[in-house]
């Protein structure tokens, strides 16, 4: 008995499958009543395909860091991740106690200066009177350039905290910000990072942000593996939903063992606007060339996929060999551009097909 049911089952899935093919005659009024719609099929378009998230990016060639010029604390970041900064511009406030020493020194040095170049000035009276020697003179001049050397010298280090002349004369009436420095953007461009948190504790030449040039993007995308195998650098890709394209410049060659995917980094080919940050949707085109078949007009009969095209009086059920293109699919030679596809009502079809196959 179990045999003989063994046997049964094993015939109607072979009757099955030889009937997949065939031809299931219908007239308008069936296919009314049947529910079914048809639509043509074409070539794949610059839409179809594949899609995986992709993250604007900055171009790898620009991207600079902002690094401590002092050690110190960061009290507070003034620009957000993703804003456009230009240089110069101060991005956080950093307190250091080595720039309040540098501070105390160069407004002692400062003081040193004004009342060498007093007595300078006095001097040179006095010479012009026969008061005072040219010795004497020679000796004052001497101590005011000493004085003004190390005032510049102490007014080039602060000027890497970002300390301008006028910034560092203002000091005297502003002792609030003594021991405070602005962290400046060393370049114009980005900001596409902070390394760094509010009460956070910093050593001097600490990267605490990233700079991203004001070049283009770029578009980074980590993709499957099973898929990565037709990309290669030169190659066009499209975005979902956009008319930019970009251009892959790198893949990577070893596959992340976690995720099971390989990072592909790509360049718009035309100028755009988009931030870092940004997630776009990049499109894989079909590996295979051909027509692009509907997800909803294919069905599974066994381990094969089965589409039902239009005929000269009814409906022709056809054994397709289909390449994914995203939720669609790409079917070789056996279809033409233009054929009609049942796109609803294709299950219905499967069991009318299975029926006739039973009646013969």
């Amino acid at each position: 008995m179990r045999l003989r049911t063994l046997m049964l089952l094993v015939f109607c899935a072979q009757l099955a499958v030889a009937t997949a093919q065939e031809f299931i005659p219908l007239t308008e009024e069936d296919i009314a009543r049947l529910g079914i719609v048809f639509a043509p099929v074409s070539s794949p378009d610059r839409q179809s395909g594949n899609r995986f998230p992709a993250t604007v990016v900055n171009s790898p060639e620009s991207v600079s860091e902002v690094v401590m010029p002092f050690l110190g604390t960061l009290e507070r970041w003034y620009v957000a991740p993703g804003a456009r900064v230009h240089e110069g511009q101060v991005l956080a406030d950093i307190r250091s106690q080595e720039v309040l020493e540098l501070q105390n020194q160069w407004l002692t040095a400062k003081a040193e200066l004004e009342q060498a170049e007093f007595l300078l000035s006095r001097d040179r009276t006095l010479l012009e009177q026969g008061i005072v020697s040219r010795q004497r003179l020679q000796e004052t001049e001497r101590i005011a350039t000493h004085a003004r050397i190390d005032l510049n010298a102490l007014g080039g280090i602060l000027d890497r905290a970002g300390f301008d002349a006028e910034t560092l004369e203002s000091l005297e009436h502003n002792p609030e910000r003594l021991g405070v420095f602005g962290l400046n953007a060393p370049r114009s461009g980005y900001l596409t990072a902070r390394a760094v948190t509010p009460g956070q504790y910093a050593e001097k030449y600490q990267p605490v942000a990233t700079l991203g040039g004001n070049e283009q993007p770029w578009l980074k995308a980590a993709i499957p593996v099973r898929y990565v195998r037709n990309i290669e650098p030169g190659n066009i890709l499209n975005l979902g939903g956009l008319k930019e394209t970009v251009i892959v410049r790198f893949r990577e060659l070893t596959v992340q063992e976690s995720t099971q995917t390989v990072e592909v980094l790509a360049e718009f080919n035309e100028p755009v606007s988009y931030l870092p940050g940004q997630i776009l949707n990049l499109i894989l085109p079909p590996a295979a060339s051909g027509i692009l078949i509907p997800g909803n007009a294919v069905v599974f009969s066994g381990d094969q996929t089965v589409a039902h095209f239009r005929t000269a009086g009814g409906v022709e059920a056809r054994v397709l060999d289909l390449e994914p293109a995203g939720s669609n699919y790409v079917a070789g030679p056996t279809v033409h551009s233009g054929e009609q596809v049942v796109i609803q009502g294709a299950a219905v079809l499967k069991g009318v097909q299975l029926g006739l196959g039973q009646d013969e």
